[in-house]
Parts: C-alpha cells; structure tokens; sequence
C-alpha cells in the first residue's frame, strides 16, 4: 500500500509538472507568435509612413494641379483642380507601399462603409489609442489619414499622421504640396482600417 502511494505521488508529480510546462510553453509560444507579428506590422507601417513622406513631394496632391494619378488603377487620370485629393493621396501611399487596394475610385464615404473591403481593408475595433498600429487609416465621413503614433494635448488624444487636403499653407516642411504630416485630434465619428501587405 504504501508503495502504491509513493508511485501515485510520483506520477502525480511528474504529470503535474509536465501539465505545467506544457502551459508554460504554450504561453510562451503565444507571447513569441505575437511578438512577431508586432515586428512585422511596425516593419509594414514604417513602409506605409515613409511612402506617405516620399510621395508628399507629388505636386499632383496640391489643389492647384488639375490632374491626379490613381496608381492602384492602372495610373489612371482624374481631373480634379481645387478639390482635396486625401482618399486618393491615402490609396496610392498603400498602393506603393506593396498593400491590397479596392479595385475602384474610393471616396471617404466608401470606406467608411464597414460592410466593404474587409478583405483588403479589416475594420479593427478602436477601444483606445493602444488599438492603433503605424500605417493604419483613420477614416471619418469627408476625410481620410494614415496613422503614424500618438500623443496627447491637454488631456486630448491627437493622432500624428499624414493626410492630403491640409487647411493649412505650404510650409516646406510638414506641409508640401497640400499633404501635411501633423497633428490630427482623434474625435467624432471615425473607424480604423488596417491595410494588408500584399
């Protein structure tokens, strides 16, 4: 009897560690999976940004140009003098980037739209700003950024991005060509798409 007791203790033991390791290890295989998923989406949104920083010195994004370039399409041409171009500025940055595209002319209004491109463009669910990643598009009804980091002003949470249709004057820095890298208050009714790579 007692050398029963001891062998059901030892098992007991040894299963007892062994369930406990297994834990651990899944853990720990869960904590590397999305370690390099993170890696990879700040590799992917850095691409994104430093697209926007490149493609900011486009003269065809300044609302004084009557012709713009819609890359994703096959290059194909609009006409639109003295209009924002933000959806389109946002669409051949990810274009470029090496990022899926709707295979249409997307306005604001299209994207804000959750029931489409959730293929290309996944709607993630905006709870606070640590729900952000670089290079996501933050969409409201009438304009469109792309996400580089946050940063709070008096409590207000800002997002600092890249957009077209800057209300502000050519600056030669952060604002060329009517495409501004700044500060953008993160309020009112907007969702968050996260591009995917190609």
């Amino acid at each position: 009897m007692k050398n029963h007791f001891i062998l059901y203790a030892i098992i007991s033991l040894l299963f007892g560690c062994s369930a406990a390791d297994k834990q651990k290890s899944e853990k720990e295989n869960i904590e590397i999976r999305e370690k390099e998923i993170s890696e990879k989406s700040d590799i992917a949104g850095s691409k994104i940004i430093n697209t926007a920083r490149e493609e900011q010195k486009n003269k065809m994004y300044s609302t004084i140009s009557d012709t713009t370039v819609l890359y994703w399409l096959n290059d194909d041409t609009l006409f639109l003098a003295g209009m924002s171009k933000c959806n389109i500025f946002a669409v051949n940055v990810l274009y470029k980037s090496g990022f899926y595209c709707p295979s249409e002319n997307v306005r604001t209004y299209d994207l804000m739209d959750t029931s489409r491109f959730t293929d290309i463009l996944p709607v993630v669910k905006f709870d606070d700003e640590n729900d952000l990643r670089k290079g996501d598009l933050i969409i409201w009804n009438g304009h469109v950024i792309i996400y580089e980091y946050y940063t709070y002003i008096n409590n207000d949470l800002y997002a600092v991005a890249w957009w077209a249709g800057s209300n502000q004057q050519d600056n030669g820095s952060s604002v060329i060509n009517n495409v501004a890298n700044g500060k953008y208050p993160l309020n009112g009714d907007f969702i968050v798409r996260r591009p995917v790579l190609k």
